[in-house]
């Protein structure tokens, strides 16, 4: 199967994540990776369930001698509140309202097709990003064979105001 973007971009959007555990630094993929498998075995730690699909929210990303840095945000929604005193945050709602949104299926490494398609849909409305790109997983694969299965929703706040 290969990917497809689903051209329609909608308007109007929400996205909303409650109680969720946040990790905001600059990271390559490899440690995002990394980063990754260390939340995973911290929620089993503290025995909290994960209650929803991981979000990433990309602030920037800047290419630096030793590769690609991004200043990425990690969230992942709990079944319930926690208290943290670690290099984690706890967030009890975020909320984007009056977003953009489009679906991206298939290889991840083809992302940047759908991000360049938000992005030229952004040009061509005039609209005023206010927020940064929140990746949704809406389906993962661990068999690297079901790559082409991947979902990934993908929200930008935009500003109500029309200038």
């Amino acid at each position: 199967m290969s990917y497809k973007i689903t051209m329609e971009i909608k308007e109007s959007q929400e996205l909303i994540l409650e109680n969720v555990l946040s990790l905001r630094k600059k990271m390559t993929q490899l440690e995002m990776q990394q980063e990754m498998i260390e939340i995973q075995k911290f929620i089993n730690e503290m025995g909290i369930k994960v209650n929803g699909p991981i979000t990433t929210a990309t602030y920037f990303v800047e290419q630096t001698a030793d590769g690609v840095v991004m200043d990425l945000e990690i969230i992942v929604p709990l079944d319930k509140k926690i208290e943290l005193s670690c290099k984690y945050k706890f967030k009890p709602i975020i909320k984007i309202v009056n977003a953009l949104k489009i679906t991206h299926q298939g290889n991840p490494n083809r992302l940047n097709d759908t991000i360049n398609k938000l992005n030229q849909y952004i040009y061509e409305k005039q609209k005023q990003v206010i927020t940064p790109t929140y990746n949704v997983t809406v389906k993962n694969v661990s068999d690297p064979k079901d790559i082409e299965d991947v979902v990934m929703d993908i929200y930008v706040g935009c500003s109500p105001c029309i200038l």
